[in-house]
């Protein structure tokens, strides 16, 4: 029997969009319509079910039709409510997605292409499909799975239709992708690492190893811990609170490098340091050094461990099998 996935297990939505109504399913299974919300009861409300759903994720087994239920559901009803709060506040978040994150991965694929790799692209969480876009510009072939039905149907939408086969909403560790005979060459996540239940950690590695042609890389984009929180807790929480919400494990640099070694990466690097538009490679980017000195972060001021986060590249890996 092939394994199971979202659309065989489950509605194809359990968010509706009709005009003006965006009604979601709530983690307790009561629905509402979020599009006659304000700011502040928008904020309460993503706040409430970000934590409300990582509480009924974790309580399920490992693997469980329940855990796998509770994951789509938030992510078709988290994005929505997102959405919606940036609508009302006037703002615009691309859900991750900085200018910087599609010139690193051009750059990648140009060095595979010098040594001699053929670029195929798999990225686990699609969200809309703009970086995808950027990819398929160079002229690489692209797959990717997502957890959310809304956000693959954008993505569908903002990339046409003759890519929709190769773009699929399942539970990744069931997923078997059409080039399981022809590994990738690059495979890419971002804000994707943290949301992953810690007992699910190594099997989602192991996988995306197997998937990748010897040579090839995986980027990992994920919010460093020493910038905790990074989810919906900073909404009523101030710095340096754990993360409580769908933020399931926030890593430090260190732990995401000791997590790519054990999966069997020969080679781990970072970023040697991010300019406003740019991420700068060199060697390792000073990988060992950067994982020593960083308990140094917890004793600095905030923000300034914030911008050292992000100058340095503390929260991107780049992992060559």
């Amino acid at each position: 029997m092939p394994p199971t996935t979202y659309e065989e297990s489950y509605p194809a939505s359990t968010s509706v969009e009709t005009g003006s109504v965006k009604e979601v399913i709530l983690a307790d299974g009561s629905r509402i319509d979020v599009s006659n919300l304000s700011l502040e009861e928008l904020r309460a409300l993503h706040w409430e079910q970000d934590r409300d759903f990582a509480a009924r994720i974790l309580a399920a087994p490992k693997r469980s039709e329940q855990r796998i239920l509770a994951v789509r559901q938030a992510y078709e009803t988290i994005p929505i409510i997102f959405e919606q709060k940036q609508l009302v506040a006037g703002e615009n978040d691309t859900l991750g997605l900085k200018p910087r994150y599609p010139i690193l991965v051009r750059k990648l694929l140009e060095r595979q292409k010098k040594r001699n790799l053929e670029p195929s692209f798999f990225e686990i969480g699609f969200g809309s499909g703009g970086l995808l876009k950027s990819v398929i510009d160079c002229g690489c072939p692209v797959a990717g799975v997502e957890a959310s039905q809304c956000l693959r149907d954008q993505a569908v939408a903002f990339l046409g239709p003759e890519h929709s086969d190769k773009l699929v909403v399942a539970d990744f560790l069931s997923h078997n992708p059409d080039h399981q005979c022809q590994p990738y060459t690059l495979i890419y996540w971002n804000d994707v690492f943290e949301h992953i239940p810690p007992d699910e950690i190594e099997d989602y590695l192991a996988k995306i190893f197997d998937m990748l042609v010897p040579g090839g890389s995986l980027v990992t984009i994920t919010p460093n811990w020493y910038n905790r929180p990074s989810d919906a807790t900073a909404i009523y929480h101030p710095p340096r609170t754990k993360a409580r919400g769908l933020h399931l494990k926030e890593y430090t640099l260190s732990e995401v490098c000791v997590l790519l070694r054990q999966a069997g990466f020969n080679r781990v690097e970072v970023p040697l340091f991010l300019s406003r538009n740019n991420i700068h490679l060199c060697g390792t980017g000073l990988a060992r050094v950067k994982c020593f000195m960083e308990p140094a972060l917890e004793w600095m001021p905030f923000r300034l461990a914030q911008i050292l986060c992000r100058g340095l590249g503390l929260y991107c890996t780049i992992a060559t099998k």
